[in-house]
């Protein structure tokens, strides 16, 4: 077995040996015991078992780079199809993007996560987290479709953790969305195979050049509407707004960063992968593709402005920005491209940033509206000052990570000879300025309560950090994930870094690579 093929079984497996390890240890307290003895082993299984697959993840990134590719079949799931997976450019820079974020999330939850059903959430994360890795490293479309489909249900669990009316009701919204945006999937699938008989991922496409033009216009819109619930696609985004609010802080920050993105992901192998530039040229489906995405980009912004409740605004966010790499997909132009690709890592980071945040502000004052931010800064100065970063680089401001990615983003649009999309950046940049600049504000300058109701500061301590009386592993994460955002965008063109797997990427999808 090859070095690459080695990294790409321990990355898949790790999670799940971690899933399997984490419901084999019991949950009540020992009497004088502060932690479980299980709870520690859990914990320690799955920041593990996150860190192994991100040092995985990353080596096959490197790897790519250097040019290796790997394809290992592991089981035959019909006559024509295996189970395999393939590492290229695409697949690398996702799963890294989402073994990293995991990472970080894994730390935060150690902090954040206490109470009942730890051992399910535990397990849930892991097992995720491994179909994540196999949505990235997918070598067919049913590959795809197994893990995509594995991903979308267990993260339910996520998302109703907490039980409570609105969690359960959060829940079954998302459920509803993602079966029907799996059934879709599944028709598109069973399509690609009835008029091509070949479901593997093939840079130009699997169709022949005889291949009935309306029943490919009918397979890939079940592609796009499909993947466009788990990507978001405005009108197809009626979970998001409600799981991302329900779900904990760690895991809305996967939810944005990850699982959303997926569906972004699965539009990238479809499009280049499956029906081929050629081909979608022909058959003038991508304008129908990018006036979704237009809508997507302002109308979710126009939202995020009038929430409160910060989650709930953050989530709106994440539509609206799903919707540039929507559009810049739509364009078919090899720079568009690497700008969708360096936008979905330079998201993640940032709005896992966000989310981060927003959970230890509604741990720090027990709420979670704009009213219970007033003056947070003063006892939360860095968790305020992450926000304020990741806020700078939503909006696109240099040298962060999210004006790398727009200004890709940009000149993508120009060499696509589709100027007028420009403006769509500069409306996206403004709303999320409006929407999240309030935010900061309040934090710095506004006045308020900054504790729950009923609780008084310990004596001694008035003038006493928040931060210095939250769990560590909360500001590890926060303040790790802010720093990606900043190196990220400084050291963008470096090699090894995102930008430099999305131009390959993009060359190998337009015939350079």
């Amino acid at each position: 077995m090859t070095a690459t093929a080695a990294l790409l079984l321990v990355a898949l497996l790790a999670p799940l040996a971690a899933a399997l390890a984490t419901l084999g240890w019991p949950e009540p307290t020992p009497p004088g015991r502060l932690v479980p003895s299980g709870l520690r082993w859990r914990r320690a299984a799955m920041l593990a078992a996150g860190a192994v697959t991100a040092v995985c993840t990353l080596a096959l990134a490197a790897l790519v780079q250097r040019g290796e590719t790997h394809t290992l079949s592991l089981l035959q799931l019909t006559p024509h199809t295996w189970l395999t997976l393939r590492v290229d450019a695409a697949g690398a820079l996702y799963a890294a993007t989402a073994a990293v974020l995991w990472l970080l999330a894994l730390v935060y939850a150690v902090g954040y996560l206490h109470g009942p059903r730890l051992g399910r959430v535990h397990a849930a994360l892991m097992v995720c987290l491994a179909a994540a890795i196999g949505v990235a490293y997918a070598g067919n479309l049913l590959t795809f479709f197994v893990f995509y489909e594995l991903l979308s249900v267990l993260t339910y669990v996520l998302v109703v953790h907490d039980e409570t009316p609105a969690a359960l009701a959060a829940g079954l919204k998302y459920i509803v969305y993602v079966l029907f945006g799996g059934s879709l999937v599944l028709a598109g699938v069973l399509l690609t195979f009835a008029l091509a008989g070949d479901l593997s991922f093939t840079v130009g496409g699997v169709f022949a050049a005889d291949a009935s033009a309306n029943a490919l216009r009918v397979a890939f819109a079940c592609f796009a509407l499909g993947f466009g619930v788990k990507a978001a696609l405005m009108p197809l985004h009626g979970w998001v707004a409600d799981a991302h609010p329900a779900a904990p802080a760690p895991c809305s920050a996967l939810l944005s960063g990850v699982l959303v993105a997926a569906g972004g992901f699965g539009l990238v192998r479809v499009c280049f992968e499956v029906f081929g530039v050629a081909t979608l040229h022909s058959l003038g489906v991508m304008p129908w593709l990018g006036a979704a995405a237009a809508v997507t980009i302002v109308v979710a912004a126009l939202l995020a402005l009038q929430q409160d409740d910060l989650k709930r605004r953050l989530a709106y966010s994440t539509v609206s920005q799903m919707g540039y790499l929507t559009l810049a997909l739509a364009l078919l132009g090899p720079i568009a491209t690497a700008g969708a690709l360096v936008h979905l890592v330079h998201h993640a980071f940032l709005k896992g940033t966000l989310f981060f945040c927003a959970g230890s502000f509604a741990h720090a004052t027990g709420r979670r509206g704009m009213g219970s931010l007033a003056g947070l800064a003063a006892r939360t100065p860095v968790t305020a000052a992450a926000f304020t970063l990741a806020t700078l680089g939503m909006i696109g401001v240099p040298p962060l990570s999210g004006f790398v990615s727009k200004w890709w983003l940009g000149v993508g649009m120009l060499e696509s000879s589709a100027p007028a999309t420009l403006a769509l950046l500069l409306i996206g940049a403004l709303l999320a300025a409006g929407y999240l600049l309030p935010v900061v504000f309040t934090l710095y300058f506004a006045k308020g309560v900054t504790r729950p109701p009923g609780v008084a500061p310990k004596p001694g301590v008035a003038t006493r950090s928040f931060e210095v009386e939250h769990r560590p592993p909360l500001l590890v994460a926060i303040t790790v994930a802010a720093a990606l955002t900043l190196v990220l965008g400084m050291a963008a063109s470096a090699a090894g870094f995102p930008l430099a797997l999305a131009r390959q990427a993009a060359a190998t999808f337009f015939g350079g690579g």
